[in-house]
């Protein structure tokens, strides 16, 4: 095995491991927990800012939020939005700002591991993976790009994008050590989850293109160290209602959970509102269909309700399938745990914002 190893002033640095196909199959961590459990029942802006600190731990987080972007606000002149504070809330209900909407409403770049420990930022064009429990900060090596946070959270998927597809590494977590993966992949190629830091879950977009083809969707999952593969269907045939397709043109994956779950947003192409400007890009989600990893065998199906506002699916997380509704009064953060058919309203906004849940990116 080849170890390199680079210090930077401040940063733990990047060590590079490459891959040994022989290594076993190692055990699933215990599990990454509820992360909504503790969150106040309301959360409004915080009146004093707070940034997050570098010199002590801050705690688990719970979700990343911001005051929605208004195309109200846009200035001609400069051809930027109003840019809003990005927050961090801990389980406990504590708020840091960690930096501001960019001004041409473009990514966050930000992301929290499933168990909430951990923060990937984008800064300077380099992705960092700080230590939310501690002070320790991981510094991604230049060329690849926070991809995927392993289901477990205790690694991360690199990428390395080029103009024929993509390169993978592994960082573990805690420690930074790197893997590099002989496993690269093809532009036409969507990655949708890193199960336990060992199977990458792959799917083919050809298939997505034609509604036709919409009615069984299969996803491969390969084997990062040896690259065996096997296939797990997520939709199978009988469980799309009349009208309903996934995609078609877009693929809306959702995974996380504990047990590991994958999901898709299923639409209906004949509800578009004529006056949307995306037009027949846009088919509003009905339903969520998905599988447990695991097992192979397929979750309740979660329903995604038009009435009373409307609702939007963020992720996945232990506690449950994650709801957005947009109320008269400000926002809710939903909770749909589908192995026992519950829904709860876990906090509220007094505003409209928009919300980042633990496992998921922008």
């Amino acid at each position: 095995m080849v170890i390199v190893v680079l210090v930077a002033a401040g940063v733990v640095g990047w060590r590079v491991a490459v891959a040994e196909r022989e290594e076993p199959l190692r055990p699933v961590a215990a599990g990454v927990g509820e992360v909504f459990t503790d969150l106040p029942a309301h959360l409004p802006e915080p009146t004093r800012v707070t940034d997050l600190p570098t010199d002590r731990a801050a705690g688990p987080g719970a979700l990343i939020y911001h005051r929605k972007i208004s195309t109200g606000r846009y200035d001609p002149g400069s051809r930027s939005f109003e840019q809003n504070d990005v927050y961090l809330v801990t389980r406990s209900g504590e708020q840091f700002r960690i930096g501001r909407t960019p001004a041409d409403t473009g990514p966050l770049n930000l992301s929290l591991s499933p168990d909430g420990r951990w923060l990937a930022a984008e800064r300077d064009g380099r992705w960092r993976i700080r230590d939310l429990s501690g002070t320790a900060e991981y510094e991604v090596a230049a060329g690849y790009e926070f991809w995927l946070w392993s289901t477990d959270a205790r690694s991360v998927l690199l990428a390395e994008p080029s103009a024929a597809g993509r390169a993978f590494a592994t960082m573990a977590l805690p420690g930074g050590d790197v893997r590099l993966l002989g496993l690269p992949l093809s532009a036409l190629g969507g990655e949708v989850a890193f199960i336990a830091g060992r199977e990458l879950a792959v799917y083919d977009a050809n298939p997505l293109e034609s509604v036709s083809a919409t009615q069984d969707l299969t996803l491969s999952l390969r084997d990062v160290l040896t690259g065996s593969s096997r296939n797990l269907t997520v939709i199978g045939s009988g469980q799309l209602r009349p009208g309903e397709a996934v995609g078609p043109m877009v693929a809306l994956w959702r995974t996380g959970g504990d047990p590991p779950t994958i999901w898709m947003e299923v639409g209906r192409p004949d509800l578009v509102p004529a006056d949307l400007p995306e037009g027949p890009l846009v088919a509003p989600s009905v339903a969520l269909l998905g599988v447990d990893v695991t097992s192979g065998a397929p979750m309740t199906r979660v329903e995604i309700p038009s009435t009373g506002g409307r609702q939007l699916c963020l992720g996945v997380v232990a506690d449950g399938v994650a709801l957005l509704r947009s109320t008269t009064g400000g926002t809710e953060l939903i909770v749909v745990d589908p192995r026992h058919d519950t829904r709860r309203v876990v906090t509220t906004f007094p505003e409209a914002v928009t919300v980042l849940v633990p496992g998921a990116r922008v």
